[in-house]
């Protein structure tokens, strides 16, 4: 299993651009972030190549909404650009969201008019249009489902049963899951079963504890179980580090790093 570091929540006690070199240096294989087109990426991916480390992923969504027909064509076009980015950063893998989060990371369109069946249809054919965009760039879109009871209401792609039969119904090896233990602990639970049997279309996995989203140990996941089941299962993809530390950034990072280590 390979490790990486969300330096939006962990080491923001430095500037952006250095959190790279720690990263780096406590011994994480890449890092990922959020939003690109904020950022100085030609700095960037300076900072990643100085320090020696990967960019894991960052988010694909430049604007619009997966789950209304009428939003598809502006969503494809910032997907695309957002592909385009990944190739000239040398990242082969980006998270996408079913919808469209404002500045807050709230939800901002949630379209009641639309029916379950309706938006899942509107998902699933948008994700057949960007899946060659994305087998020619040579780059996986991992698509994440969030929850809606703590941190993101109105977000459709909520559970990891129609996540898991979107990815299965585009059949495309560069469309996967993004697991996140953290929403699917507060959607669902039943983590390692949901996890070991379905790896054949994860593409990455997202670790945090509940409740609080904060650093494993914390609350109430199992999180040496969990690493345990995922080393058994053979997972080979990215743990992804993504939470808000209650201890300073160096420490928390070390704990998570011994525990996966620990196995």
């Amino acid at each position: 299993m390979k490790t990486s570091v969300c330096i939006e929540m962990i080491y923001t006690e430095v500037p952006f651009l250095e959190r790279f070199e720690k990263a780096a240096r406590q011994g994480f294989d890449a890092v990922e972030f959020w939003n690109w087109d904020n950022k100085d990426m030609p700095a960037v991916k300076l900072a990643a190549q100085k320090a020696g480390i990967k960019i894991a992923t960052f988010q694909s969504n430049l604007g619009g909404t997966l789950i209304h027909p009428d939003h598809r064509a502006n969503f494809v076009s910032g997907i695309k650009k957002s592909l385009e980015k990944a190739v000239e950063m040398g990242v082969t893998s980006l998270f996408l969201l079913s919808d469209e989060l404002g500045d807050d990371r709230s939800v901002r369109f949630q379209f009641p008019e639309l029916s379950d069946d309706a938006k899942y249809h509107s998902v699933l054919d948008g994700l057949k249009m960007l899946a060659p965009l994305a087998e020619k760039a040579g780059v996986t879109l991992v698509l994440e489902p969030l929850n809606v009871l703590v941190d993101h209401p109105g977000y459709y792609l909520n559970g990891s049963a129609i996540g898991f039969d979107l990815v299965r119904a585009v059949e495309s090896p560069n469309i996967r899951l993004l697991f996140d233990i953290y929403h699917l602990q507060v959607m669902e639970g039943n983590i390692i079963q949901k996890l070991t049997s379905n790896l054949d279309v994860i593409g990455h996995i997202h670790v945090a504890d509940v409740p609080g989203r904060h650093q494993p140990g914390t609350g109430e996941l199992n999180y040496r179980n969990i690493f345990k089941a995922l080393k058994d299962a053979n997972y080979q993809g990215y743990i992804g580090f993504e939470y808000e530390p209650t201890i300073p950034s160096e420490e928390a990072a070390a704990s998570s790093l011994a525990l996966l280590a620990g196995l």
